[in-house]
């Protein structure tokens, strides 16, 4: 983490603190859990609409190495309301503080696919970064044949913006998959989500 997300940390485990009543909750990731992302992380459920899957040993350390390394993110772990059992992962990366935006990226064993945890974890990230980071938009690509991801973004209040779509590499580099680029605003997160998380 670069020296100036370092003033975020405790802003952003005080918010975090509070979600832990709900279905699902992100919490600042930890060294304890690593090991349990590392275990579960390798899900084929997780990453069967990637470009580049993590399904082996190899391929997820190699990925989540470089997750732990960058130094302009704030990473998370999402564990489950009931049991506090790590199921997840999500981050905002990219942040850029004086563009006022930031990238994010969210993954969920198979098992709690398609529940309605989505929603929890979103608001839980977003409101670090509109409430704590002060940006001013948050954005994702999202490869265009994963429509339950695409669906679940935009029911939550992000919009699709098709000039800034793209075209990325896969494993079969003959293949190029279409990305859109999804992303939502403080002042309609702000609108659209007038609860508390």
């Amino acid at each position: 983490m670069d020296n100036y997300l370092e003033k975020y940390v405790a802003a952003t485990q005080t918010l975090c603190s509070s979600f832990m009543q709900q279905n699902a909750y992100i919490s600042p990731l930890v060294a304890e859990d690593i090991t349990a992302l590392k275990a579960i992380g390798m899900d084929p459920d997780i990453w069967r609409f990637a470009r580049f899957p993590k399904d082996t040993t190899d391929a997820f350390d190699s990925y989540f190495d470089r997750v732990l390394s960058d130094s302009d993110c704030l990473l998370f772990t999402i564990k489950c309301g009931a049991s506090h059992n790590v199921i997840g992962f999500t981050r905002l990366k990219n942040i850029n503080v004086t563009e006022k935006r930031a990238e994010i990226g969210t993954w969920l064993t198979g098992q709690y696919q398609g529940k309605g945890l989505n929603h929890f974890i979103k608001q839980q990230l977003l409101s670090v970064a509109f409430k704590v980071l002060q940006l001013d938009e948050v954005y994702c690509y999202v490869s265009e044949d994963n429509q339950p991801s695409i669906k679940s973004l935009l029911k939550f209040g992000f919009e699709v913006d098709a000039s800034k779509q793209r075209f990325s590499p896969t494993r079969k580099s003959t293949i190029e998959i279409p990305q859109h680029y999804i992303f939502i605003t403080a002042a309609n997160f702000a609108s659209a989500h007038q609860t508390n998380c």
